[in-house]
C-alpha cells in the first residue's frame, strides 16, 4: 500500500474516475490531491459520494508556505521563459511533485506521483518481485524535438549526467515511483552546481529559465540511474505502452459523447461517471483492454503539428481532427 501524491489542475468530468480508479487498482495507503481552494470546493461537495477513502485535500497556493515560506504566487512569478503551450502553472505542478516530500510530512520514503488525467485500466503492478516500478508510456520517435532537447541539455549542462535513454519509450511516463532519498540529494545537485544557498524551488526555476523548460520525471529518473541505477526499475514501452491512449476530452470529445449516448446521460445533471461505469464502457468498445487513458483537457493537443502528436495520440480510436480560429472556437 502506497501513498499517492496528485497535483489537481482543475476538477474535470474524468478527475472522479481516476481518483477511484487509483483506489481500486492500488489500494493507496493515502491519496493527497494538491489544488487550489476553489477546486478543494469541488471536491469536498463532490467527493462524498465517490468510491475513495483517506483522500486529504491541499491547498496548492500555500504548499510550500510553512516549509520555504512561498507561495505559489510568489514562485510563479519568478518564471520568465517558457516553451510555446507550457505555462508557468505547468512548471509550478512539477514542482509540487518533486517537494511533495517537503510539505507533507507524513509521506513514506517511496510515495507515487500520479498525473490527474491518467486512469489506469489493465494497468500494471508497482510492486514487482519486491521491486517498485512505474511503466513508460509513451513512445519517443514522435514529440516536440525542442522541448525535449531544453529538457535533455538541463540534465547534462546542470546534473552533469546523460540523460537515462530506453530502446523505445521515453521517461515522460505521467506517474513515477519517488523515493525522499534521490530527490534530497537531486535538490543539493542544483544547489551545487549554481553555488547558492537559496532553495531548490528557485533553482529550478532558474535553470528552466535558462533551458527554457524542464521535465521533472526524466530529470528524477536520470538522477536515480546515474546514483543507483539498480534502483531504476521500470516495466519497457512494450509491456504496458504499446496499448495505452491518450486523446483530448474536456467532457464533450467523442469519448464523453459516445459515453454518454450509451448511458442515456441528462445532460442537466452533473458529469462525473464513476470509474466502474467507465470499465464497462471500455469493454463494450475494446476487444483488448488498454492499459491506461489519458484525458487531455488542454485545447493545445487538438493543435499540435503531426509530427508533433504523439504515437499514443495517433493511434486512438478517440482521437478527433479540428481546426480552430484565432479565438479557439471551432471551425
Amino acid at each position: 500500500m502506497y501513498q499517492f501524491v496528485i497535483p489537481v489542475h482543475h476538477v474535470t468530468w474524468s478527475t472522479r474516475s481516476v481518483l477511484e480508479g487509483i483506489y481500486e487498482k492500488y489500494k493507496p495507503k493515502h491519496i493527497y490531491v494538491i489544488t487550489s481552494e476553489n477546486e478543494i470546493k469541488i471536491l469536498k461537495d463532490k467527493s462524498n459520494y465517490w468510491k475513495i477513502k483517506n483522500l486529504t485535500l491541499l491547498d496548492e497556493d500555500n504548499f510550500f508556505l510553512n516549509k520555504y515560506g512561498l507561495t505559489k504566487n510568489d514562485i510563479v512569478s519568478q518564471i520568465t521563459q517558457n516553451k510555446p503551450n507550457y505555462t508557468p502553472g505547468w512548471l509550478y505542478q512539477q514542482i509540487i511533485k518533486l517537494g511533495a516530500n517537503d510539505a507533507i510530512d507524513q509521506l513514506d520514503e517511496v510515495f507515487v506521483v500520479w498525473d490527474s488525467d491518467l486512469l489506469p485500466v489493465n494497468s500494471w503492478p508497482i510492486l514487482d518481485k519486491k521491486k517498485e516500478k512505474f511503466a513508460l508510456l509513451q513512445d519517443k520517435s514522435y514529440g516536440n524535438q525542442d522541448i525535449l532537447n531544453s529538457w535533455k541539455n538541463l540534465i547534462i549542462n546542470v546534473l552533469g549526467i546523460n540523460p537515462v535513454e530506453d530502446e523505445r519509450g521515453t521517461f515522460t511516463s505521467h506517474h513515477m515511483i519517488f523515493k525522499k532519498k534521490y530527490l534530497k540529494s537531486l535538490k543539493l545537485k542544483f544547489k551545487d552546481h549554481f553555488k547558492s544557498d537559496q532553495n531548490w524551488i528557485k533553482l529550478i526555476i532558474k535553470a528552466a529559465n535558462i533551458y527554457g523548460s524542464f521535465g521533472e520525471y526524466w530529470t528524477y529518473a536520470s538522477w536515480v540511474n546515474h546514483i543507483n541505477n539498480n534502483d531504476l526499475n521500470y516495466y519497457p514501452y512494450e509491456k504496458y505502452g504499446l496499448t495505452t491512449e491518450r486523446f483530448y476530452d474536456d467532457g464533450n470529445g467523442l469519448f464523453s459523447r459516445k459515453f454518454k449516448m450509451h448511458y442515456n446521460f441528462d445532460e442537466q445533471e452533473d458529469f462525473y461517471p464513476s470509474y466502474s461505469s467507465i470499465i464497462k464502457f471500455i469493454d463494450k468498445n475494446y476487444q483488448f483492454p488498454p492499459s491506461s487513458l489519458s484525458f487531455e483537457t488542454n485545447i493545445r493537443h487538438t493543435k499540435k503539428k503531426d509530427e508533433n502528436i504523439h504515437l499514443e495520440e495517433k493511434r486512438s480510436i478517440w482521437r478527433e481532427k479540428k481546426t480552430y480560429d484565432k479565438d479557439n472556437k471551432i471551425l
